[in-house]
């Protein structure tokens, strides 16, 4: 359930990404009719000291810099979508920890792939990986590049069965209505046993009838949502593969990938599963991470 004054969440760090985030975040704020609230988390030690052991205070820097940073990202906002309602807050401490507790208010967390403190070789930093693992309800994790993520082309969700991948299914959805696009969803089958290395394929089973099976668990997970959103144009695929490959295949065109935080076949400690993992860190479109709230995902 939408509660109607939970804001759009962002991180802001002054990165590429962070600015392509707010921009995105913007977006979709405008578009819900829902408020942005900004977040620059600074994080310095309490103090230093000069040569002559003197002790300064290196937060009042760092703090000028987050609220420059703010103070950039809001006027970004404003002037690209007026009547949006803006908010922003600095805060000190880890950037993961803040946005992580902040989204237990938020509808949505956006975040930038990689921050200015990310490693040039990598893809996902360290916070887009905390907060897509940790955080309350949705997070969006936006890439790197110029100008603002391509909007084209259809809304792309991975389907397993799960509880979690309900709750994916029922974001990509509302997404979907709400940008007026097509959704393809992707079902993808192995043979039994090959997706365990651990479990021993049967000696013999018959490739059809596992493929008969995999289409009745996609067309039930879809059948409730394809009836609370009739304006939607669906296109259900049953694709033999991995399912990383197969969501990141049919994926290439798409303007949002959206996964579950955790599919079926996860063990039960992993907050972010190895599926949802993968397609983060090889996506080259902004993927939607979803997380169940109050342990519900099913069509009401």
């Amino acid at each position: 359930m939408v509660m109607p004054n939970r804001p759009i969440l962002v991180g802001v760090d002054g990165s590429t990404a962070s600015l392509r985030a707010g921009a995105w975040a913007g977006a979709v704020g405008a578009r819900r009719h829902r408020p942005v609230l900004l977040v620059s988390v600074f994080d310095q030690p309490g103090y230093d000291f000069l040569d002559d052991g003197e002790a300064v205070d290196p937060v009042g820097p760092a703090r000028a810099e987050a609220q420059r940073r703010l103070q950039e990202q809001e006027v970004l906002l404003r002037t690209r979508f007026p009547g949006l309602r803006v908010s922003g807050r600095t805060e000190r401490g880890a950037a993961a920890a803040v946005l992580v507790a902040a989204s237990a208010g938020a509808e949505l967390t956006v975040v930038g792939q990689r921050g200015l403190g990310g490693m040039s070789g990598m893809v996902l930093g360290s916070v887009s990986t905390q907060v897509a693992a940790h955080a309350s309800g949705p997070v969006l994790v936006i890439p790197d590049g110029p100008g603002f993520p391509d909007t084209r082309g259809p809304m792309l969700v991975g389907v397993d069965g799960s509880a979690g991948g309900q709750a994916a299914l029922g974001f990509a959805f509302e997404e979907a209505s709400w940008r007026h696009t097509d959704l393809v969803a992707v079902h993808a089958w192995m043979e039994p046993g090959s997706a365990d290395p651990f479990t021993r394929a049967p000696d013999y089973y018959d490739p059809d009838e596992v493929a008969d099976t995999e289409h009745v668990l996609l067309s039930e997970a879809l059948a409730g949502w394809r009836e609370k959103y009739p304006d939607v144009a669906v296109r259900p695929v049953l694709a033999h593969g991995t399912p990383v490959d197969q969501i990141l295949a049919y994926g290439r065109t798409a303007q949002l990938i959206v996964v579950g935080s955790r599919g079926r076949g996860g063990f039960a400690s992993l907050v972010l599963g190895s599926t949802s993992r993968a397609v983060l860190h090889r996506a080259t479109c902004p993927v939607a991470v979803v997380h169940q709230r109050n342990g519900t995902g099913v069509p009401s």
